[in-house]
């Protein structure tokens, strides 16, 4: 979970479709800071995640890709 900052730009990594059909490759979205949305929320390596697409998941932090509001990646991580 983040806990603590700003939301952060992501783009997904990973296809998450069995979890959420909206959740392909490519996905942007924000992280959700102080949220856990689910049982994983609570593992350090997963954080919660508000995609464009309207859906929201805890989201493995190496399934995500920070990038900055051109869409390049952000070396923050």
């Amino acid at each position: 979970m983040q806990t603590a900052g700003k939301p952060l730009r992501v783009k997904l990594k990973t296809d998450l479709t069995k979890y959420d059909n909206r959740c392909k490759i490519g996905s942007l979205g924000y992280t959700i800071p102080d949220i856990k949305l689910s049982i994983w929320g609570s593992q350090d390596r997963f954080v919660a995640v508000k995609f464009d697409n309207g859906a929201k998941l805890d989201v493995l932090i190496d399934s995500l890709e920070i990038i900055n509001e051109d869409g390049e990646k952000d070396e923050r991580l």
